[in-house]
């Protein structure tokens, strides 16, 4: 158990809330596939859950969880159920990985505001609103993949009480009255950046090209007006990308927010390299392999995405990163080593593992030598 590593009150308010809940926690780097991960009964939403506390490093000694930021859990809600109406000053976000069903969200004395989700949708909690998740199949359990930020709201307040029995609304969030609210209704803000509020299916959903990072498209969408943001992003068969590294994956008090990818289709391998290294020639790296339905993250440090199937790979990140409120004006200039500057290993362990499925680099080769402004 959890709370055997050391006497609770020496804790985080998250922590110690983790360990009342009785709520399973897994700890590593990648899951290989989400859809198979054994749950156990998390009593206070009536369904079978675990934590997903994912990081590439062991966790610190004396503590339960690594990320004191922002989290995320997978949930099944059993056939026929729910998952219990509650409403909390935390952000949530959710993935449906599997099933359909629907749900209801409202203020007391407003409107009640009804969507169905189905495989691939993804749409997020208005800040502090009352919610119920309904499972539409009486046979099977519908999973979900959830985001949030509790780590941090319970770490600020260190109130359960307050967390959950808050009567504040946030009008400028959540309009009960507007019916088109979980519509699926979007605003193209810019290129890469629409706000919406309901996402049928991710899987398609149109990207935007972005060049910067290599071959492929993006976008982002902003839900419910909060910090967490629907991260999309495809490339093509038998490319991959530049590394990079997210800087801003710490708030601003230090609190650590891990960035996990959710690889929708085809198979391939990440590269990655420990907090504050930087890729270099002779500069080890790891790999890690993934495909459909894997869930990776890397950590803080530098990473490197590569397509070794004959189909694109398109994944899904929920993280935090709202530009209307973390600031940075949204644009992506975290640091990334060109192509120029890679590590000529880098080139030689995606150009062997082609070699060994029976593929030829030629394509990737060609962009590489011939990169778009």
């Amino acid at each position: 158990m959890v709370t055997e590593k050391r006497e609770l009150q020496q804790h985080t308010p998250f922590e110690r809330w983790v360990a009342s809940e009785g709520l399973k926690v897994i700890q590593q780097q990648i899951i290989p596939d989400i859809r198979v991960v054994d749950l156990e009964p998390w009593e206070r939403t009536g369904c079978d859950a675990a934590l997903l506390d994912l990081a590439p490093y062991p966790i610190q000694e004396g503590d339960i969880l690594t990320n004191a930021g922002t989290s995320r859990y997978l949930v099944d809600i059993p056939p026929g159920g729910t998952f219990k109406a509650e409403r909390h000053m935390y952000e949530e976000m959710f993935f449906v990985v599997s099933g359909r069903g629907a749900a209801t969200v409202w203020y007391p004395g407003s409107p009640q505001q009804t969507f169905e989700w189905q495989e691939g949708s993804v749409f997020s909690i208005p800040l502090n609103t009352w919610h119920e998740l309904y499972n539409g199949s009486g046979d099977t359990p519908a999973r979900l993949y959830a985001a949030f930020n509790a780590p941090t709201v319970f770490n600020l307040f260190n109130s359960e009480r307050f967390i959950f029995n808050c009567d504040a609304t946030f009008p400028e969030r959540f309009d009960p009255y507007d019916e088109t609210y979980f519509s699926g209704k979007s605003e193209k803000i810019r290129e890469r950046l629409v706000r919406t509020n309901f996402v049928s299916n991710v899987r398609n959903m149109s990207l935007d090209r972005m060049q910067y990072r290599g071959p492929g498209t993006n976008m982002h969408a902003l839900m419910a007006d909060g910090h967490f943001v629907c991260h999309l992003s495809e490339f093509p068969a038998l490319t991959y990308k530049k590394a990079h590294t997210a800087t801003n994956n710490r708030t601003r008090a230090g609190l650590n927010s891990e960035v996990a990818y959710l690889f929708l289709s085809g198979e391939g391998f990440d590269l990655q390299w420990p907090p504050g290294v930087d890729p270099a020639p002779g500069v080890p790296f790891e790999r890690i392999d993934y495909h459909e339905w894997s869930l990776l993250t890397p950590g803080n440090g530098y990473h490197q995405h590569f397509n070794t199937s004959q189909e694109p790979i398109r994944y899904v990140v929920l993280r935090r990163g709202n530009p209307e409120l973390v600031g940075g004006g949204g644009r992506d200039t975290n640091p990334q080593i060109e192509f120029a500057d890679e590590d000529p290993a880098v080139w030689e362990a995606f150009e062997a593992e082609l070699r060994r499925k029976g593929y030829d680099s030629s394509d990737m080769d060609a962009y590489r030598s011939n990169e778009p402004e």
